[in-house]
């Protein structure tokens, strides 16, 4: 009886991870554990057809390979139906898959693309049940490179992924019409971005674990703009309100406004905070401070 198929299946493609600022992702992150298919002989049955080529083995566990042989390795167009409802249409080259494939998940997932030595490459698709579908980049049988992600409710990302997570320069539409574009890491809004939403209100600045955070300038269409610093998604620090042409220097706490200052003195409050990074930049500079004013002012 001839040596059993050693089919490591290592493609784990499989985990787009929910992303918290979008609670329509309701995907669990994880990887499809894919057990090796490594048996003894006496556990596999095995039936081939010199002629053609054609074989079938049967596992114990209730695996079975249908497709071509040569030397006793699977070679050529063949179907793995895995123990636990896993489903692999490929080429295989010596027992593992390499070329154009169709991997149906045991929890309904499918992944149509090219692999080799057993990981998904290059272009392919995914399709995450009826919620999600996934196009774009592979490498070492992850998403890796540039895709896109579409929902069924219409939001959809697009951008650098990294490890099947949304991570690099990215943008998402949301189900309500919101746009993001700018940095994320692993799933969640990171570094600079722009906010726009529906009403027209826009936000430039920087986030952290998406929530607005550092240095931000926030506009409504109301002609009204606040330039400052954000902690934890709310106003905090030092910062300027223009309304209506009318400047305002001020001081936040957790969203509330606590202070209000004349220009002079803002100014010398600024220059005792200019150990702080984004402070440092954009305020203890007064060229800066009134450039920015000057900007906001010809908006």
């Amino acid at each position: 009886m001839l040596t059993p198929l050693k089919l490591s299946k290592k493609n784990t493609n499989n985990s787009n991870n929910n992303s918290s600022i979008a609670n329509q992702l309701n995907t669990k992150n994880e990887e499809i554990k894919q057990e090796n298919l490594q048996t003894n002989e006496s556990e596999c049955d095995f039936e081939f057809d010199e002629l053609t080529n054609f074989g079938v083995k049967k596992w114990k566990d209730g695996s079975k390979f249908l497709g071509t042989f040569k030397d006793s390795l699977a070679n050529g167009w063949g179907i793995l139906f895995n123990y636990d409802s896993e489903i692999f249409k490929a080429y295989f080259i010596n027992n593992e898959i390499n070329g154009f494939g169709e991997y149906i998940h045991k929890n309904g997932y499918i992944n149509i693309g090219y692999w080799e030595a057993d990981f998904q490459i290059g272009i392919g698709y995914e399709i995450m049940g009826d919620a999600c579908n996934y196009f774009g980049e592979f490498s070492n049988g992850k998403k890796n490179g540039i895709g896109m992600y579409k929902w069924i409710d219409d939001s959809y990302y697009e951008g650098e992924v990294k490890n099947n997570f949304f991570d690099g320069f990215g943008s998402y539409l949301y189900f309500d019409g919101r746009k993001y574009e700018g940095q994320w890491k692993k799933n969640r809004i990171n570094g600079y971005g722009e906010m726009t939403w529906v009403e027209g209100n826009k936000y430039f600045g920087f986030y952290k674990n998406d929530k607005r955070e550092g240095f931000g300038m926030y506009y409504s269409p109301e002609d009204n703009f606040f330039v400052g610093f954000w902690k934890n998604g709310k106003q905090d620090g030092y910062g300027i309100i223009i309304k209506n042409k009318k400047i305002n220097y001020v001081k936040y706490k957790e969203g509330k406004k606590i202070r209000q200052y004349d220009y002079e003195i803002f100014i010398g409050k600024i220059s005792k905070v200019v150990n702080k990074k984004h402070e440092k930049i954009f305020f203890s500079d007064i060229k800066t401070l009134k450039n920015i004013i000057k900007y906001i002012m010809n908006f």
